[in-house]
Formats: C-alpha cells, structure tokens, sequence
C-alpha cells in the first residue's frame, strides 16, 4: 500500500513539474532593435533569417541561435524573407508603411547569395504610389507600394514578388536579372498569393470597396479562374496555400477584428472548417511539412495551434507579455514553432510542450 502511494505521490510531483515547465520557451534569440515582422528557414535547417521594423535582415545559426551576419540592404521595415529551394539564394522584401521610411518601392527587394552572404542585385517596383483608398489599413493602396510576398519557383530560376497594392511581378535568375518577364498589374484581379508549385494564384477583385467578402482560385498560365471561394459578410485580408495544395487556409472575420481562419478543400471548392481561437487580428500563419498542423499567431498574443483534417485547437498559449506575435513558421523538422514579436525577440517554442489552455 505504501509503495503504491509513494508511485501516486511520484507521479503526480513528475505531473507537476512537466506542466509547470512546458510554459517555458526553449530557446530566445535577441539582435533586432524593433518589431521582427519576417522569418524563414534555409531547406537544409541550417540558418534562420528574420527580418525587422529596424530594417536590417539577420542571419542565425538555427542550432546554436548565434548571430552570423547583420545585412543592412533595406531603408525600411522587411515584411518578408525566402529562401530559394536549392539553397542559392535569400531574397527579402520591404514595405514602406510609416512616417519614418525612407521609401521602399526603390530598391525594395534584395537578392543575397546565401553560400557567400553577398549581395547579387537589388530589384524595384514601379509605379511606387497610386491614390486610392480602403477602409482596412494594411489594404490602403493610397501609402507608399511595397512587398508583401516574395516566392521562387520549384527551380530557383525566378523569383516572384506580390506588392501591397496586389501586383505580381517576375525575374528570370538564369537571364537578365533586371529584366521582369512578367507584370500582372492594372488588371481586375488584386493578388494576395501564388501555390508553391506557381500553377496557380490566389487573388481578390481590384476594386474601391470596403472590403473583400470572397477570393478566387487562378491558372497562372492561363488568367482562367477555377473556383470563387466565398465567405459572406465576412473580409478576407490574406490567403495561404498549404504545401500539399489540397487546402487554402483563409484569414477574416469582421472587418475590425479580422480573427478567424476559413479553411477550404482545393478539390471539392467547400469549406471545411471555421477556426476560432483568437481575440485580435491574426498576423501569421503557417502550415507543417505534411499539413497536417497549422499554427497561428496574432495581436492577440496567442499561439494557436490547429488539427487541419478536424478544425480542432490542439493547444493555445499565450506569452502574457502583452506584445504582438507577428510571425510564424514552423521549424523544417516539425519539432519546433519559432516566432517573431513585437518585443525585438525570436522565440523557439517546443511543440510537444505546447500547454492546453482551452
């Protein structure tokens, strides 16, 4: 009887400890001087770059956490950072969006070969300013245009960027790399994302409306439009292509909060599941190596993470630090979530550690 209660007694205190410890973040990266708003991983798992509201671009051994190298390339805030699948290349992009910037549209996105850490080239955007206006802030095409995705094809011989204002504009890698072999602008359709595999693109229509209730699903060849996804009475702010295609995860809501995730089947054109879990606008999501897990983080200081087959909250955790979460991605192994925030840190948080605070 006394060796059974002393394995309860063990047991419960070993509970204990597990939980009281799974709060804690495992590792904390520190080098930028304002907001981290970008993240991504090389495809070997050996770097982390993250870039930042203080316009520099760092590269981070991912193991270790230590900071290699400060890359200055940039006059304004880095909204977002690829590494080109055979590892040659880092491209990042910025977006003139505050009082402070210098402009972005001029030299807005940089090419570093990532072997050697130079700079190869700088590219520009143009038209830089249109006078338009949209109710949403991150919308309002009237500011300063700049970057709000960059992709390379599965090749890495060009690189595509998505602007602000919803244009898409190409260069071939192997050619004239100041040459754009394709602009799509000044057209109905206002990008917001191109599938990893560049057959298809996900875009919104370019008119002067208060918000967008629906997106479409695009050939790339071909302009031709394969499905209307619809959420009524509901915005749409960003899209995202899982990596299998087999499911676009949408983000919206009202048009204050703009919390909620629709998740929709590519084959069947339905929604699936509405994902409910944050209180604020949701800032970044990103998708597991099979898909099967999507995580989600936001103003709202949450980290959320989904079951995508179910719709289900796994697990939610908050930092209670009351600092927005920007970014996120998952690391390439599946082992960990790394975030950025509003508090000039990179955080590694170990998923199997994640608490269930539902």
């Amino acid at each position: 009887m006394i060796k059974k209660l002393t394995l309860v007694i063990s047991i419960f205190f070993l509970s204990y400890f597990a939980i009281s410890q799974i709060t804690d973040y495992k590792k904390v990266l520190k080098g930028h001087e304002a907001t981290v708003l970008s993240l991504n991983i090389d495809t070997n798992g050996k770097y982390l770059f993250s870039g930042s509201y203080d316009t520099d671009l760092i590269l981070w051994d991912f193991d270790s956490g230590k900071l290699l190298k400060r890359f200055k390339s940039h006059s304004s805030g880095i909204w977002d950072i690829k590494v080109s699948p055979d590892n040659k290349y880092v491209a990042s992009g910025c977006w003139d969006n505050n009082q402070n910037a210098k402009g972005s549209s001029k030299k807005c996105l940089s090419l570093l070969n990532l072997e050697t850490w130079e700079l190869i080239n700088y590219f520009s955007i143009e038209p830089d300013r249109y006078k338009s206006f949209s109710f949403i802030p991150e919308l309002d095409s009237s500011l300063p245009n700049g970057i709000r995705k960059i992709s390379f094809n599965p090749t890495s011989s060009k690189l595509a960027v998505i602007t602000r204002r919803g244009d898409l504009f190409i260069w071939d890698l192997m050619k004239n790399m100041n040459e754009k072999v394709l602009w799509l602008g000044d057209t109905n359709h206002k990008l917001l994302d191109i599938s990893p595999d560049w057959e298809y693109l996900i875009c919104t229509e370019r008119k002067r409306r208060l918000v967008d209730t629906c997106f479409y699903f695009m050939s790339l060849e071909s302009n031709e439009i394969k499905a209307i996804f619809d959420t009524p009475s509901k915005t749409v702010i960003d899209v995202f292509f899982a990596n299998n295609l087999k499911t676009i995860a949408s983000v919206g809501g009202n048009r204050i909060t703009r919390n909620e995730i629709y998740l929709w089947d590519t084959e069947t054109k339905k929604l699936k599941h509405t994902l409910t879990g944050h209180s604020n606008v949701i800032r970044s999501i990103d998708f597991s190596s099979n898909d099967s897990l999507m995580v989600s983080v936001g103003e709202d200081n949450l980290i959320n993470l989904w079951n995508v087959l179910t719709g289900q909250l796994i697990a939610t955790y908050s930092e209670n630090n009351e600092k927005e979460l920007t970014s996120v991605l998952f690391s390439n192994d599946d082992t960990y979530i790394i975030t950025g925030s509003q508090d000039k840190t990179i955080k590694y948080w170990k998923i199997n550690d994640l608490k269930n605070n539902k």
